[in-house]
């Protein structure tokens, strides 16, 4: 049998796929031993969407990005991250591949997903406690790619908080537990984390787009909700009425007919109810 170098076994390994994925992975490497280095090499080439891993297969994506974990730990360790906030943050890769075999039946990554990890591969994203957290600059979507308006930004915001300014973008993965204890530890390991990891650059906010921060869910659920209390960490300066993130997330995809949205939880049943209270929205959570 084909042996496959210790580095990938021990980065599949530490993700946890389960037997049946370790065996299709390792099958896949064995079968491209001679071109995984390349493949694992070229893999982001090029530019936004057009990466070289999405021309591949579901199970060839999840191989070739394994494959390149070992190149992407050393530069988490180079920064000072410590091994159990790199096993955090790698864990977004066992998520997305959990979430994809449930609506595929596949052991995999989609395109969608591999395009977002291109943030893990430059080590601009790291989980903290409950919350992912990506090192950017501040920048406000005020239209869409048409060229039509999106959100509405007043100058006295634009002047507190300027475009390009350091910031942290949060992201919430599906499924985080937004007890609000669990987020408050994390938006204080936020604060402490990247003072130290990044100690020459002063991240003024942590900025938020999400559909869990849109006003109109204040009408669809229970004062008590942890939707609503995470969306009361954050300043929210403007939103939208766009529902497709709202939709994707909560229905998993769009339907052409609302009778055929599902409401089998109970965040489907009361989104169901009154679809136009759904958006998107633009939260500011202030570290000074």
């Amino acid at each position: 049998m084909v042996e496959l170098p210790s580095s990938f076994l021990k980065e599949l390994t530490a993700l946890g796929l389960g037997e049946e994925a370790e065996a299709s992975l390792t099958g896949f490497a064995r079968r491209h031993l001679g071109r995984m280095k390349d493949l694992a090499e070229r893999a982001y080439e090029g530019n936004v969407p057009d990466f070289p891993i999405c021309r591949h297969h579901p199970l060839g994506r999840l191989a070739v990005l394994i494959w390149k974990l070992a190149e992407i730990r050393r530069s988490y360790e180079a920064l000072g991250v410590n091994p159990e906030i790199i096993a955090d943050t790698f864990s977004d890769i066992t998520l997305r591949q959990r979430l994809y075999f449930q609506n595929t039946g596949k052991i995999g990554l989609s395109r969608t997903d591999c395009v977002w990890l291109r943030h893990l591969v430059n080590v601009q994203i790291f989980k903290l406690g409950v919350l992912q957290y990506q090192p950017t600059r501040m920048f406000y979507l005020e239209t869409y790619e048409d060229g039509s308006p999106f959100f509405v930004i007043s100058e006295a915001q634009k002047s507190r908080l300027p475009a390009g300014t350091p910031v942290l973008n949060a992201h919430i993965q599906t499924g985080a537990d937004l007890e609000p204890e669990r987020v408050a530890e994390s938006l204080q390991m936020a604060r402490d984390f990247f003072k130290e990891i990044f100690p020459g650059t002063h991240f003024r906010t942590i900025v938020c787009y999400s559909w869990l921060l849109h006003s109109g869910l204040q009408d669809l659920l229970p004062p008590n909700s942890r939707i609503l209390q995470f969306a009361k960490n954050f300043e929210v300066i403007s939103e939208s009425g766009d529902k497709r993130q709202a939709v994707e997330r909560i229905f998993d995809r769009r339907y052409r007919r609302k009778a055929d949205y599902p409401q089998q939880t109970s965040l489907q049943q009361v989104a169901y109810r009154d679809l136009s209270k759904l958006g998107y929205a633009l939260g500011i959570f202030y570290l000074d």
